[in-house]
């Protein structure tokens, strides 16, 4: 078994948050987890991505096509469509986003992060909207251990709105 995914965006968009909340997920069921960030020059704003390799076997970190990307912003689409493997997911953030892929062999899901996030109280938790859309696809880690690892890592006091993110990724249909 081994899931590979990159997660990309702007800097302060939680890319990389992202990342560390499903290697914590999956390193407590006792799998190997790599995760490769990189950031931009800038703090925020600039460009930040990381690769994350969940594993039962040690192995390269180093990730040339990945079975989910996520792509919060245009330049990200635009650097990572094309590494999808074949058969695998493209999560594209439509709030940012208005390209559209022209690949047919790979499963696309479009979202509109902010606005989900905004109505459930803060634009900020829009990764955790994304977040759960990511863990639809996944067969190692489920809604419910990344919902623990949420209530461990988090401040309390932003616990419960995360959650309800994290849950309206996860069970967002379209419409």
């Amino acid at each position: 078994m081994k899931s590979e995914m990159i997660f990309s965006g702007i800097g302060g968009q939680g890319t990389i948050l992202m990342g560390k909340l499903v290697c914590t997920a999956a390193a407590a069921k006792g799998f190997n987890v790599t995760l490769a960030p990189a950031y931009g020059q800038e703090k925020r704003g600039g460009r930040a991505s990381c690769q994350v390799v969940l594993s039962q076997e040690i192995g390269s970190p180093v990730i040339s096509e990945a079975d989910t990307i996520l792509v919060m912003d245009e330049e990200s689409f635009k650097d990572y469509e094309h590494k999808v493997k074949v058969g695998g997911t493209l999560i594209i953030n439509s709030s940012m986003i208005g390209l559209t892929t022209k690949r047919t062999d790979i499963n696309v899901v479009e979202m509109p992060f902010t606005e989900i996030a905004t109505k459930i109280g803060s634009a900020k938790s829009s990764n955790m909207v994304a977040l759960g859309a990511v863990v639809r696809t996944l067969d190692v880690v489920s809604l419910d251990e990344v919902r623990e690892v949420l209530k461990k890592k988090m401040k309390p006091e932003l616990v419960d709105l995360n959650i309800q993110a994290l849950e309206a990724g996860y069970f967002f249909t379209m419409e």
